[in-house]
């Protein structure tokens, strides 16, 4: 199948279920307003961090050698099922020791936040595997169906709840459905690859493989979890929880818009660590910023001119703060869905210290940001800050393929018939 044909199956499967998510966030917020949704978003991200360093972000390296096929997809997928029932065990143990010291809440409250913390973070490392299993197959529609269709169905349970116990049902069922989603998938591929009947682990040398590329690709996301991250802290802690709700929402849907990019990344990774010629990467990742860039553009003008009235009508008269710090955000997002491409390649090409550089002046401009100016001016400035930062990391990574290849920042903004061309022989395919 080529590049092109499986960008597009990608788009339209992985497209579905980041829809289903869209979809399941309006739903949580105009049920719970700004501030109970901004709390759970925000726990959810220290769950996140937690994830990072129990787990390693060994996922990097199954799909590394799943994409170059160093090792072998059954010994990969046995590994990533100890792996997970490891890094929940580790998260179970840190909750209760770190919640049970937590002065403040109630016993039943800090037991239901460890029961919370382990659902997400075991949920979230086995689809993180099994995801990147699939994908580096080149199957996207089975795991995108499925992750769509536990969304869904989250969705209508809740909304079929009388209104008396709905409130006190969506947290529990929320945290629960990231442990389902892991559970499903990795049942899903084992079935679909039939072996789960002989079980096969990595030797110590292939174990000591992905540990070492996991190693290195954690300095990197640890730095680009807080490069995307750090801000919530530094809102949390000077700004009101109306406020934080209504920053972390514009935090979601800039997230919602690097859907193309995360998409394509998906593609672009396996086929630089599978050996595609450098060259034609460069110049597929090229038409795909200049298509990028013209939708941003038309982007930014519909929400200059509707965002401020449609935010509330979306999301619920809670979100009345999202306008500003969105506008001001979205040149930093349209910066991140070209460096998600970008990163991709270099990790592709095991260049994965060009990221961590990027990624550290990035984080080194938005911790100084959030610093001085948060506490006095707020989300607006959270926005500004962030963008500054999203811009420089793609400046960066920018500047390092220009020494691979000849090329200009004037080619992100020169749509070309080739381009067209390239998008028609795909769609035809």
């Amino acid at each position: 199948m080529s590049f092109q044909k499986q960008i597009v199956q990608s788009l339209l499967w992985r497209g579905s279920y980041f829809t289903s998510i869209l979809v399941l966030n309006i739903f949580l917020s105009r049920y719970l307003g700004a501030a109970q949704t901004g709390w759970i978003f925000y726990i959810s991200t220290n769950f996140s961090f937690i994830l990072i360093l129990a787990g390693l972000t060994i996922e990097n390296a199954v799909n590394y050698y799943a994409s170059n096929k160093e090792i072998e997809q059954e010994k990969l997928a046995w590994f990533s099922l100890l792996w997970s029932v490891m890094v929940g065990v580790a998260a179970l143990i840190f909750l209760w020791i770190f919640y049970q010291n937590l002065t403040g809440a109630p016993y039943a409250d800090k037991t239901r936040y460890v029961l919370y913390g382990v659902s997400y973070v075991a949920g979230i490392q086995l689809t993180n595997f099994f995801t990147v299993l699939f994908y580096a197959k080149k199957k996207f529609v089975l795991p995108n169906v499925l992750m769509a269709a536990l969304n869904v169905v989250f969705i209508l349970l809740i909304a079929f709840q009388h209104a008396s116990t709905r409130a006190t049902l969506i947290t529990p069922l929320y945290f629960s459905l990231f442990a389902g989603t892991g559970i499903v998938l990795a049942a899903a591929f084992k079935w679909s690859a039939n072996s789960w009947r002989k079980i096969v682990f990595p030797s110590r040398l292939q174990v000591k493989l992905l540990v070492r590329y996991a190693m290195l690709a954690l300095t990197a996301n640890v730095i680009f979890f807080l490069v995307y991250r750090v801000d919530y802290w530094f809102v949390e802690r000077y700004c009101s929880a109306a406020a934080l709700g209504n920053y972390i929402q514009v935090s979601k849907l800039g997230q919602m818009l690097l859907i193309f990019p995360t998409i394509i990344s998906g593609v672009v990774f396996p086929h630089t660590a599978g050996g595609m010629e450098r060259v034609e990467m460069k110049d597929n990742i090229l038409r795909i910023g200049r298509f990028t860039t013209l939708l941003y553009l038309l982007f930014f003008v519909v929400v200059a001119v509707s965002g401020k009235w449609l935010f509330p009508v979306v999301f619920g008269p809670t979100y009345n703060m999202m306008y500003l710090p969105f506008l001001v955000l979205l040149p930093g997002i349209w910066a991140l869905s070209n460096l998600f491409v970008l990163s991709a390649y270099f990790g592709g090409t095991n260049q994965v210290k060009t990221n961590i550089t990027g990624a550290a002046i990035g984080l080194v401009i938005i911790l100084l940001g959030d610093v001085l100016f948060i506490k006095t001016y707020g989300i607006v400035a959270a926005a500004i800050i962030s963008t500054a930062g999203y811009l420089a990391n793609f400046g960066y990574a920018f500047y390092r393929i220009q020494k691979e290849h000849p090329v200009s920042i004037k080619e992100y903004w020169k749509i070309n018939k080739e381009d067209f061309k390239w998008i028609s022989a795909a769609l035809q395919r």
